[in-house]
């Protein structure tokens, strides 16, 4: 009788993915107990502290940003007091150089910490390795690049990794007080998994060697074997050519180290894969690209379902094809997203209110799409609308006869994921009946803060006049 794990990886080859060469991936065997969904940002907030009260061994984060309010300093003091327990511990931190840096006003005029650099300096002394990734695109805009929150429009550093020991948790969510408090995401923990935390780490280690490291005296510095540095306009190409070999070697040895003989699986020890997705493209890395694409087109069985989720929906114009052109072979489709009243930007100072339009705009543009199809109930639109609370989910959930697939990570599916951050999604594939319900329950948890868009013109809001005019030109920036 074949293992479950031979049955899980032919049930994928019909996707012709994990036996591309040009898809090469390391695959993880993990046990089903050990993987467990957190469910709200406080839960989130509290597993971060007591798994970092209990690291001995490395503590090792990768964010867009860590804030600068009481909730994020308790969780930067539990990484120091980690370290002074554990003097051999490996704390390493990697975050975005441009978001990082951004300097946020104090409404108290504290003299406190008002950047994600200025909070993480006493953790230099200590021993820890930060790092912050700036792209080398910053040197073909370089007027553009040195204007605070401008700059990030370029690309920015967007993987949400926090591994502590060998438990690691896969989200979406940034490490500051609203994702701790009133903003949902999606938040996996996988324990026990000494493998799969190791590649995650190195993963950041390596990204992390050509970005710009904080030094004790607050400046940044190349690291001493890394000689290309993405601002200057010159180094870009072998920084994107050396870099890109860096992260493919990474893969390519976990790929030989995670081979393994179908028939030597045990079935009551292992009923779950897992493997790590990265989208890069301006270093020519998009295994997360590759995968949806297939996802999105293959031909499933008539009792599938297929959920996702985003808190910032503009799928690229290939996704949404696939989604459409082939509905009446496709399954059942449920794509969740923020309301207006729950995008992050809602709200926001100057240009940056006119956002949450954008976003709608780009949903009514689907929906005309939709209506236009033989079966336009094939698809469902759900607008995450939770009052007081704004929604950063994202992700897909997959329900076949064989298997279950949920995708989680950082990327929202849009533009941006796809075409200018650096992004890292997991995905999980079981046949554990107890796994199985707890992925949907999940998304039925997410769902139930939601309500069904049908008719754009009587189920949207209006938007202003300028708004599909802006959103036609800037469309790759959101």
């Amino acid at each position: 009788m074949k293992s479950i794990m031979k049955r899980l990886l032919n049930s994928l080859c019909n996707l012709n993915l994990l036996l591309n060469k040009k898809f090469d991936v390391p695959i993880f065997r993990v046990h089903s107990s050990n993987i467990s969904v957190i469910k709200t940002p406080v839960d989130f907030y509290e597993t971060l502290k007591n798994l970092s009260d209990q690291s001995t061994k490395r503590i090792c984060i990768s964010s867009l940003y860590i804030g600068t309010d009481h909730l994020e300093k308790d969780l930067v003091e539990s990484f120091y007091q980690a370290k002074s327990k554990s003097p051999d511990l490996n704390l390493t931190i990697l975050l975005d150089y441009n978001r990082a840096t951004r300097e946020t006003p104090k409404s108290d005029q504290s003299n406190g910490p008002t950047s994600s650099k200025s909070i993480l300096l006493p953790l230099i002394n200590q021993g820890a390795n930060v790092n912050f990734y700036l792209t080398h695109l910053t040197s073909r805009h370089y007027g553009l690049w040195r204007r605070p929150k401008w700059n990030e429009l370029i690309s920015l550093h967007h993987m949400k990794l926090y591994i502590f020991d060998n438990n690691i948790i896969i989200s979406g969510a940034n490490l500051s007080d609203t994702y701790f408090t009133n903003r949902q995401d999606r938040y996996i923990l996988i324990r026990d998994s000494p493998t799969l935390c190791d590649y995650f780490d190195q993963l950041i280690q390596t990204i992390g060697q050509f970005s710009l490291k904080l030094n004790t005296t607050g400046d940044f510095q190349l690291h001493d074997n890394w000689h290309y540095d993405p601002r200057k306009f010159f180094h870009r190409y072998l920084f994107k050519i050396n870099a890109h070999k860096a992260i493919k070697n990474l893969n390519n040895d976990f790929s030989a180290k995670t081979t393994f003989n179908h028939h030597n699986i045990n079935d009551d020890v292992v009923d779950t894969i897992v493997f790590p997705l990265l989208q890069m493209k301006s270093l020519k890395i998009r295994d997360e690209e590759k995968f949806t694409s297939c996802l999105f087109e293959n031909q499933w069985p008539k009792s599938t379902r297929l959920d996702i989720a985003t808190g910032y929906f503009n799928l690229i114009q290939k996704y949404q094809k696939k989604l459409t052109e082939n509905s009446c072979l496709s399954p059942p489709t449920t794509i969740l997203m923020a309301s207006e009243e729950a995008n992050g930007f809602y709200e926001g100072n100057g240009l940056l209110r006119y956002v949450p339009y954008v976003y709608t705009y780009y949903v009514r543009k689907f929906l005309q799409r939709i209506n236009k199809l033989s079966n336009p109930n094939q698809i469902s639109i759900r607008y995450y609308d939770r009052p007081k609370w704004s929604f950063h989910g994202k992700g897909i959930w997959l329900q076949t006869p064989e298997y279950y697939l949920t995708m989680v990570g950082s990327t929202n599916f849009g533009y941006r994921s796809v075409y200018r951050d650096n992004e890292a999604q997991l995905v999980i594939i079981t046949k554990n009946e107890r796994l199985k319900e707890t992925f949907q329950s999940e998304f039925v948890d997410l769902v139930h803060h939601s309500r069904t868009i049908r008719n754009w013109q009587t189920d949207l809001p209006r938007i202003p006049f300028l708004i599909p005019f802006i959103s036609n030109i800037f469309r790759s920036l959101f």
